[in-house]
């Protein structure tokens, strides 16, 4: 009897700790259904791989230095780097906007040949090319600003880039040429004696030069003069002949005496050696040959008329 009193006592047991049980565990999951907004949460699926969509084309043309200075008559030189990003390969034809009484050429490769286009690779991405432009020779550009637009284009992909060419004027060169009338060096004189040489000075620069004098380096007691004395100015491209008179002083002796002429202005200086030889006067030599020659008929007489004797 008590054996039977203690097993009802288990089954009760068991029978109220699973009510409670189910109870308890009932509001678990409703908390659980409740954080997670009622929604079920099912394990991630693999997401499905989509195709690469090819990079978009890029294409750009510039210049680090768009702007360029440069005198009336010279050529500019820009050098030019066109950008290209892409899948493929892509042949750009270039086009140059000149304003009137310009011409411009592109250079490119190794060596460097005129081009009118040129291809980029996709992984190179970079090609550098130099713009040469510079004006007709006969039409030179006034001082000013100039415009240049260079543009390049491949099926629908196009780029260009402004440049300008600011023209100024060139600062004066200044040289003034001098020279004998007959380009030669070395002069015979003859002491105590008006020994005339002409020079002649050319202006070759473009700036009017100023206030020209003459002097000379001479041996001592030589004079050295000059007709006309000096030049108030010379004109670009003017030619001035000028009369140079040498006296060596009386009993100079014969032989080769450096001589150097110079010509100083207010913005440059010149200066030309010459190589003077003084010849002894040739009277006493024409005496000595005279005298020499009567010498001789005299014995040739002589001798024919003792020998006749």
């Amino acid at each position: 009897m008590k054996r039977f009193r203690g097993a009802h006592y288990l089954i009760c047991f068991a029978l109220l700790f699973g009510v409670f049980g189910g109870l308890f565990g009932n509001h678990v999951i409703l908390a659980a259904q409740e954080s997670s907004g009622g929604a079920v949460l099912l394990p991630p699926a693999e997401e499905e791989s989509l195709p690469e969509e090819p990079p978009e084309e890029k294409f750009v043309v510039f210049s680090r230095f768009p702007i360029l200075q440069n005198t009336v008559g010279t050529i500019f030189e820009w050098e030019l780097t066109l950008y290209y990003e892409g899948s493929e390969p892509r042949t750009f034809d270039l086009d140059l906007t000149l304003p009137e009484g310009w011409i411009g050429i592109f250079m490119g490769g190794y060596p460097e040949t005129e081009i009118s286009a040129f291809t980029v690779e996709p992984g190179k991405k970079r090609e550098t090319i130099k713009l040469f432009v510079g004006p007709l020779p006969e039409s030179l550009p006034e001082p000013g600003d100039y415009m240049f637009t260079v543009g390049a284009a491949s099926d629908g992909l196009v780029d260009s880039v402004d440049l300008k060419a600011v023209v100024v004027t060139a600062p004066p060169a200044y040289l003034l040429y001098m020279s004998t009338t007959t380009l030669r060096r070395e002069f015979q004189v003859r002491p105590n004696e008006d020994n005339h040489v002409s020079i002649e000075l050319a202006n070759a620069g473009t700036g009017s030069l100023e206030n020209i004098t003459f002097t000379s380096e001479k041996p001592e007691g030589w004079d050295i003069t000059f007709t006309p004395s000096r030049l108030a100015s010379l004109e670009p491209g003017v030619t001035q002949e000028v009369d140079v008179v040498i006296i060596p002083p009386p009993g100079t002796e014969a032989g080769d005496y450096p001589v150097t002429l110079k010509a100083t202005g207010d913005q440059v200086e010149m200066e030309r050696e010459l190589r003077i030889t003084v010849v002894t006067s040739t009277i006493w030599g024409a005496a000595g040959i005279g005298i020499t020659i009567a010498v001789i008929v005299g014995l040739a007489v002589w001798f024919r008329r003792t020998g006749k004797r």
